[in-house]
């Protein structure tokens, strides 16, 4: 597995167009591998854009089975000066993972459900609406995926949601709409297998729109 971040440089129109869809963002990190090479197993490319303070701060994180080529990403959305992203080797970080380990963590997730009408077959997905549902909605997945949530000297849960908007964009003929979710804060490993799972196969629905990488970074204690 490959942990690869690439600084997007928003002041390009491709870059622009790109940011504005995820479809579109999507295609163009698949785009960096061999077709039929982005997942392996359970293992599978997953991406995310975090957005910083500064209009400007755009970095996407990647997770995937292959190491990217990141030219043609570079050529659409990067500086003319610089490396085109940095990529590096994330098995030696997932093998050194210790049950009880304590890491700051950012994941955005789209917080939906799946709800099954009586007599169908197939449902259709219900966002969580409030900040305090989403919140609880990660929660109870990441306590399914070998993590658990310390409390801080308050009583409150050590995880709060720091960004939220509803996305809309384009896909063929039809207008998607996702409703996403950043968390971030502290986490403690509590079944390394699983840990390890989730952060190379992601949480919840809408992977391929940017959804459900959970990246760790040491607590700095």
């Amino acid at each position: 597995m490959f942990l690869t971040q690439f600084d997007v440089n928003v002041a390009r129109r491709d870059a622009t167009r790109l940011l504005a869809s995820p479809e579109r963002l999507h295609a163009a990190v698949l785009a960096s591998f061999p077709p039929g090479q982005s997942a392996t197993g359970s293992a599978r490319t997953l991406w995310r854009l975090d957005r910083g303070p500064a209009k400007h701060d755009a970095r996407l994180i990647i997770v995937s089975p292959l190491q990217p080529d990141l030219t043609v990403l570079n050529e659409q959305a990067g500086w003319s000066t610089g490396t085109p992203g940095r990529s590096a080797d994330y098995d030696p970080f997932l093998r050194a993972l210790r049950s009880g380990s304590a890491w700051r963590f950012r994941c955005t997730v789209n917080p939906t459900t799946a709800v099954r009408k009586q007599g169908s077959s197939r449902g259709r997905r219900v966002a969580e609406v409030t900040a305090d549902q989403q919140l609880q909605w990660f929660i109870t997945r990441l306590e399914r995926r070998g993590f658990r949530l310390p409390d801080d000297p308050t009583g409150v849960p050590s995880a709060r949601v720091t960004r939220r908007e509803v996305l809309r964009f384009r896909r063929q003929s039809s207008t998607v709409t996702l409703a996403v979710a950043q968390v971030d804060g502290i986490l403690e490993i509590t079944d390394v297998d699983a840990a390890r799972s989730a952060l190379v196969g992601g949480i919840g629905p809408a992977k391929g729109y940017g959804c459900g990488l959970l990246t760790l970074a040491p607590t700095g204690k």
